[in-house]
């Protein structure tokens, strides 16, 4: 009997798996057809014509279908195993709101990104900006982890696990905003012009990245959660703060190497600068304080 209760358990388990993925598939697929299908107001589509946004629209339009009809297939399963529904749903209210934000911001700042006639046709940036930061959201409620359940193996309560993916979704999502963000200012770099390389990849990444997911712990650290896990996440935003400046102060010096050298020249100094310099902080003490390389963690089973 104890036997069968074991090699039970891991097919139901693994049923459960295969259902949850089953229907993110099926939700992506379904909203991706009534994304092409929904009618659009004539006004509203010569304005993305005349904008030469069709692609950045439609991500959006899908994103914002996704999120509600992976919430509806999704919902049967957590019936099934006894999860919270109306927590869940207040999620999926929460990760919608949150894609309506960027959509109304993403109209407004393509402007810092290239354009889509610039040399070598690097307006792509855009879209890949686009994907990168709804890729939380969307992937939470498409593998169906926003809705949680109680159990005895040591997942924590229903708070518990709604604060880990709180969490674990703000720091991803700062993190990822902040890399564009560095991405988009370090291509646009014109002081001078051909400085940019040095403070585009892998230092317009780096440093940018850094910076959002210290934003993202210290709004992480203001969710209810014990002293010591608040106290964690401060200092793990502090060290990211430190290394994202020093590393921004060591792109920028080196950008200026683009008065009189040409952008090829300073894209062999600058591209593995931001490397040295971590490899030269785990050998100096004074330098390893303000350069420190830390891991970005989330809670651990957060997001699924």
């Amino acid at each position: 009997m104890n036997s069968a209760t074991g090699t039970g358990r891991p097919r139901r388990t693994q049923g459960a798996k295969v259902a949850r993925i089953t229907a993110g598939t099926t939700a992506a697929v379904s909203s991706l057809l009534l994304a092409l299908l929904l009618p659009t107001p004539p006004e509203l589509l010569e304005a993305i014509r005349a904008e030469n946004r069709a692609s950045d629209a439609f991500s959006f339009a899908w994103a914002l279908t996704a999120i509600p009809v992976a919430g509806l297939f999704h919902t049967p399963l957590a019936l099934a195993r006894r999860a919270r529904i109306g927590t869940g749903w207040a999620l999926i209210a929460g990760y919608w709101l949150y894609v309506a934000l960027m959509a109304a911001l993403a109209w407004q700042v393509q402007g810092f990104f290239p354009a889509s006639d610039a040399p070598g046709k690097n307006g792509g940036l855009f879209g890949a900006a686009i994907l990168i930061v709804l890729g939380v959201p969307l992937f939470v409620v498409g593998s169906g982890g926003v809705f949680r359940e109680t159990r005895d193996d040591g997942e924590g309560t229903i708070s518990t696990q709604v604060r880990d993916q709180l969490t674990a979704v703000t720091v991803l999502c700062c993190t990822f905003i902040g890399m564009v963000a560095g991405l988009a200012s370090g291509y646009a770099f014109i002081f001078p012009r051909d400085g940019f390389p040095a403070v585009f990849l892998p230092g317009g990444a780096l440093w940018s990245l850094l910076a959002g997911a210290a934003v993202g712990n210290l709004l992480g650290a203001l969710l209810p959660r014990p002293a010591d896990s608040r106290r964690t996440m401060t200092d793990h935003a502090r060290s990211f703060a430190r290394t994202s400046a020093s590393l921004l102060a060591c792109c920028l010096c080196l950008s200026q190497l683009g008065w009189f050298l040409p952008a090829w020249a300073v894209a062999l100094v600058g591209v593995p600068a931001p490397l040295v310099l971590f490899v030269l902080a785990g050998r100096d003490e004074r330098l390893g304080r303000w350069v420190e390389y830390r891991q970005i963690k989330v809670p651990k089973g957060a997001l699924y």
